[in-house]
This record gives structure tokens, C-alpha cells and sequence, in this order.
């Protein structure tokens, strides 16, 4: 080999113009294979896009059937475009369970009636309600808005009328002694 062969050996037969990759044989034998791994990958990938298309489009037509007012089950039957919705319910719609009336759309609020649930335990419930009525005691809660308070407290002439005044609005500070 001369010095300015620059790595080319005419009796080799697997140069690759100096490209130094001796692990994989180039030819089409290599191509067909790496096709076919990559052709795989891209089925592999096209069948889970189809999977997640399927169950958004499913999910589109749940909430656009509850939103009706028609049980989401029913998406399971429905097999065309979410567009196509209306007609195939104005054609099928009389066939397909009614939610009932009292059941929460989706995204709507959830108001609670009554007082929330308690995470006290059973034992520790009497405990708690005694601390509660301690912590109340001898104190009214506050009455109108900032405003009336404000207006309240500027038409207070004297010390007493101050005085009765925060009691009223839930001040427990004993205003007399200071």
C-alpha cells in the first residue's frame, strides 16, 4: 500500500470509500433488511395513531352524547364521523337510554348540600365540636359588608358607641379597659 492510498486497498473487496463501518455489510441484502425493521416501527407507530384517534374520536362522541342527555354507552354503537352525530341520533336517538335527571353533566361544578363531610375520626368528632363552640363563645360573627361597617364606624360619636359597636361586629377585645 502506498503512503497516499488514503486507505483504499484495490484488493478489498468490502471498502466502503473510507467509510470505517466493517460491523454491518453495505449491499441490498442490509438495505432490505433495515426497511424492513423500519417499515415495522412505522406499522407499529400507525397502529397505536389509529388506536388514540379511535378512543378521542370515542370520547368526543361520549361527551357530545351526554351532553344530549343520552346515556355515553351508546357511543359503542355509533360508528360514523362525530359531525354525523345529530342525523344518526335524530334517525336512532329514540332507541338509546335517557340519563337520568338528577346526573351531573360533565364540567359542571358539583355544589354540596349541606355541611362537608367530615375527616375528623368518629372518636375525635365530639372533641372537635367542644373546641368549636370554645373558640365562639361570647362572640357574634361579623354583620354586613365593609363598606356598612365603615359607615357604622364613622358615625360613632363617642368611646361607648365605638365600644358596643366591635362587640357587635365580633370583637371579643374588651374595649373599656385601656
Amino acid at each position: 500500500m502506498s503512503e497516499y492510498s488514503f486507505g483504499y486497498d484495490p484488493t478489498d473487496d468490502t471498502s466502503d470509500l473510507g467509510e470505517t463501518n466493517t460491523q454491518q455489510p453495505q449491499g441490498p441484502k442490509w438495505f432490505r433488511e433495515g426497511l424492513e425493521k423500519l417499515s415495522g416501527q412505522v406499522s407499529e407507530l400507525k397502529a397505536e395513531n389509529d388506536r388514540l384517534k379511535a378512543a378521542q374520536v370515542r370520547s368526543q362522541v361520549e361527551d357530545t352524547l351526554k351532553a344530549k342527555g343520552y346515556a355515553p354507552q351508546a357511543a359503542g354503537l355509533f360508528t360514523g364521523a362525530p359531525d354525523k352525530l345529530d342525523e344518526w341520533l335524530t334517525a336512532n336517538g329514540g332507541a338509546l337510554a335517557k340519563l337520568p335527571d338528577g346526573e351531573q353533566q360533565q364540567g359542571e361544578t358539583v355544589t354540596q348540600q349541606g355541611p362537608p363531610a367530615s375527616t375528623v375520626p368518629a372518636d375525635g368528632q365530639e372533641q372537635m365540636r367542644r373546641m368549636q363552640e370554645q373558640g365562639t363563645q361570647g362572640v357574634a360573627p361579623p354583620a354586613g359588608t365593609d363598606n356598612e361597617i365603615a359607615a357604622a364606624l364613622n358615625a360613632t360619636n363617642d368611646f361607648e358607641a365605638f365600644t358596643q359597636l366591635m362587640k357587635s361586629h365580633g370583637n371579643p377585645y374588651d374595649w373599656g379597659n385601656s
